[in-house]
């Protein structure tokens, strides 16, 4: 007997030594490029996570990818339901634990309250990027419930983020930026954008193409990532990019490199403008009773003005060959004549006052680059492009991306096997409850008066410098509740001292977070939300890879939440059953929704569940669907208000902003503010870091070791003209504040300009390394360096990368 037990323990130990392994498949959702992952779970705890090579955004995971499993288990991650005690602003804010009912039921109860007493729009919502956080998965939910309350008022920071990206190009392609088909290209042009940290699955595949013969073209202070191995790396100066963009359009004019054809047939370039008010000439202005929506050119067969209609998107007589230069006289239904001319000569006249040579000495860029660039994108078509922060965190935001977007319009590449392909997502059913809300509402988002093209109309957000106006001077008018969702609002904007400042003035603060940030900090209620691999999730579409847009995915979670940890889906739910809106919200029931949601594709929710890696729904390419026609033989066309590619923006126009892509120097630099330049001579930029994405996983040790403290890098030349040296503490001013951060000389950047980094504020428990205080006089936060004053006239983006500082030893501090 005893010999038997014997036994029988060893067996056990021999079992026992045996993990239990699972691979489960599913999607990183760290950052907008989700890429496709094999999580390993030995025992029911995640301890790796790789690149699922057998999907469509799949081989390829970078460090903060892999390390994502440390996300999981680190000490610091939030636990359990806290309740603030002492009042906001306290040293010692007194969190005590309470159970999620509880929690739920106060939180509930007080937002009910406060929209009675303040109206809907008193509650606002902050979400997370999708760019940089797993609030992604849950966004149609939380917009869900945000219009059931009633408020227009989501919270998020597209307006610098990408805004300028998606909707600034739309006031030229009249949809936001599409996929570009990088692995059919024969260049590709990166504005902005630094995919080998941001975004690896293009940089893979722009790899994989360059290999089989494409151009690179980037445009980038730094020389960085792909730049490194780019045809023609153009390092133009921090918000001169502008400038930069229509000195290549000047190229591609003067040397007739552009594709006259579509921009004779699909632009708005022969569009006649009167030259006495550089408006469009119309029909109005030729007869009686005629439309001021329709077009006039100026046909070179017949030589004479010929009417354009949108609404058929053809002209009123056939065989029409319309100008693009010259200037004609066109007589007037009041029998006077006007001179007018091609709204693509007026864009060349525009571009030729920018000409290499001439704009040098604002960009920086030597002309024969400039030259060089341009001819290497029209030399090798088709050409895929892709802007992103570089273009959009400056006062001049939204015009740079149209000069940017317009040069590619004269390349003709839209929606053309290489170019930048119009693919729909899987067609998942939309759950943002845009039915709930009034439109009388809607007019009342926070910021629209001021920006009515800008992000709260096209993107229905709100800037946090509009929020925090609302909460401490109640205009236009009070805010009271603000819910955080993985939004940490005060790390992610302008002025962070003002944002701790409408924080603390709040009746009702939440945030749902991984962490006590600063912004959960300065809540009455943090709730613990589950990290993506810690969640089930359903997708529909990947955005940026052409070949994911169309398939549709069930992530399962990796493992259960950790304590009482849960997602931010769930929490919307719950909340929503609280507030009296159970039955928009399938009374909780989470699977039910998604049931609903997968409906438009034909699978059952237990059909896709049966396909870990998610299944493809047939999406054939179909090139320059704009030329498809209707049964009257009628041109698709452009989403534009001309139906064509916009050169001149009707819309901007309207708004009494610069219908062609005006150059204006950022408000802070060495060319606008000489005086103030005289002061603080250097051009501040910033860039994310790839170890980090934004304020996160500063925490976790495997990416901590590679960057364990704050720093920013300048070229030697300029190092030394302030009397910085390498690896030494150094301070970073500006004319708003100063921080604090390691100096690093690299010849990488430019002179001139100093690229400080974003997010610092979270310590690591393991490594001993500090936090930093991002409220401090002297802190590692360079969102203080920067004012809300200062910012794009359409889109209310802020200088975040091209504002005026300074350098010196951080002894002389």
């Amino acid at each position: 007997m005893t010999t038997g037990r014997a036994r029988t323990r060893e067996a056990v130990t021999d079992v026992m030594t045996e993990p239990q392994i699972e691979k489960v498949r599913g999607y990183c959702v760290l950052c907008t490029a989700h890429c496709a992952t094999v999580a390993t779970v030995e025992d029911g705890r995640v301890t790796r996570l790789d690149a699922d090579h057998d999907h469509p955004n799949g081989g390829a995971i970078c460090v903060k990818g892999k390390a994502a499993p440390e996300l999981v288990y680190n000490s610091d991650r939030l636990d359990y339901p806290l309740r603030r005690t002492n009042p906001k602003g306290a040293e010692d804010p007194g969190w005590e634990r309470v159970g999620w009912d509880e929690a739920l039921d106060d939180i509930a109860a007080r937002l009910l309250d406060i929209r009675e007493r303040y109206g809907a729009e008193a509650v606002v919502m902050a979400r997370g990027t999708a760019s940089g956080t797993s609030t992604d998965d849950v966004n149609g939910w939380s917009s869900r419930l945000l219009n059931l309350i009633g408020s227009p008022n989501a919270l998020s920071t597209t307006h610098v983020c990408n805004w300028h990206r998606d909707t600034a190009f739309s006031y030229t392609f009249g949809v936001p930026q599409p996929s570009p088909d990088v692995l059919n290209s024969g260049a590709i042009l990166l504005w902005g954008h630094n995919p080998s940290s941001t975004q690896l699955l293009l940089a893979q595949d722009t790899v994989t193409a360059r290999k089989r013969g494409m151009k690179i073209v980037v445009v980038d202070p730094r020389k960085v990532g792909l730049g490194s191995q780019a045809d023609a790396l153009l390092q133009v100066r921090p918000g001169a990019d502008g400038a930069l963009a229509l000195a290549m359009v000047h190229v591609l004019i003067e040397e007739g490199r552009y594709d006259e054809e579509f921009v004779r047939d699909w632009t708005n370039g022969p569009f006649l403008l009167r030259t006495d008010t550089g408006e469009p000439l119309t029909e109005a202005d030729l007869e009686a009773g005629g439309s001021s929506g329709r077009y006039v050119v100026w046909d070179g067969a017949s030589n004479q003005a010929v009417v354009y209609d949108p609404a058929t998107r053809a002209y009123l007589v056939g065989g029409v060959r319309p100008a693009l230069d010259g200037t004609v006289r066109v007589s007037l239904k009041d029998g006077d004549a006007v001179s007018c001319e091609p709204a693509f000569a007026a864009l060349a006249r525009l571009a030729a006052s920018y000409a290499p040579e001439q704009s040098e000495g604002v960009t920086r860029v030597p002309a024969d680059d400039v030259r060089e660039a341009a001819r290497v994108l029209s030399g090798n078509r088709p050409v895929s492009m892709f802007m992103w922060n570089g273009v959009g965190q400056h006062t001049n935001a939204t015009q740079t991306s149209r000069a940017i977007s317009t040069l590619y319009a004269l390349l003709g590449d839209i929606d053309a096997l290489g170019g930048n392909l119009m693919l729909p997502m899987a067609p998942l059913r939309a759950v943002d409850g845009k039915e709930f809300i009034s439109s009388e509402a809607l007019s009342r988002r926070i910021g629209l008066e001021e920006k009515p093209l800008g992000p709260p109309a096209t993107a229905g957000a709100c800037a946090a410098h509009d929020v925090y106006t609302a909460i401490l001077e109640d205009r236009p008018y009070p805010v009271r509740a603000l819910i955080n969702l993985g939004s940490n609002t005060v790390m992610s904007n302008g002025d962070p001292a003002r944002g701790r400042e409408a924080l603390c003035a709040l009746e009702l603060g939440v945030a749902t977070e991984l962490f006590m940030t600063p912004t959960a900090e300065l809540c009455d209620y943090v709730l613990p939300a589950t990290s993506f691999l810690e969640m089930d999730h359903l997708v529909g579409g990947f955005r940026h890879r052409v070949d994911a847009r169309s398939h549709v995915q069930y992530r399962r979670r990796a493992v259960d939440p950790l304590e009482e940890r849960r997602p931010d889906t769930w929490v919307m739910f719950e909340l929503a059953k609280r507030m009296g809106f159970g039955d928009d919200f399938w009374d909780g029931d989470v699977e039910a929704a998604r049931s609903y949601q997968l409906e438009p594709t034909g699978m059952t929710l237990d059909e896709v569940k049966a396909h870990p890696g998610g299944v493809t729904l047939e999406n054939p390419r179909r090139y320059r669907k704009y030329a498809d026609t209707d049964g009257e033989g009628r041109p698709k066309g452009f989403n534009n208000p001309s139906g064509k590619v916009e050169i001149y923006s009707h819309r901007l126009a309207e708004h009494g902003f610069p219908p062609l892509p005006e150059y204006v120097e950022p408000a802070l630099s060495p060319l606008s503010q000489p005086d103030l330049a005289a002061e603080y001579p250097l051009v501040l930029t910033n860039a994310k870091v790839t170890t980090f994405i934004h304020s996160q996983h500063r925490a976790l040790p495997s990416l901590r070791k590679a960057a364990p403290e704050p720093s920013a890098e300048l070229h030697p030349d300029t190092a030394g003209e302030h009397g910085v040296e390498h690896k030494q503490w150094m301070i970073v001013e500006s004319p708003k504040g100063a921080v604090r951060v390691r100096a690093n000389l690299t010849r990488r950047i430019i002179p001139g300009v100093v690229c400080v980094q974003h997010g610092w504020w979270q310590a690591c428990r393991e490594l001993e390394l500090p936090g930093h205080d991002p409220f401090s006089g002297l802190g590692a936060n360079p969102n203080g360096l920067v004012d809300a004053e200062h910012r794009d006239p359409i889109s209310g983006s802020l200088p975040h990368r091209s504002f005026l500082c300074r350098v010196r030893p951080a002894h002389d501090a």
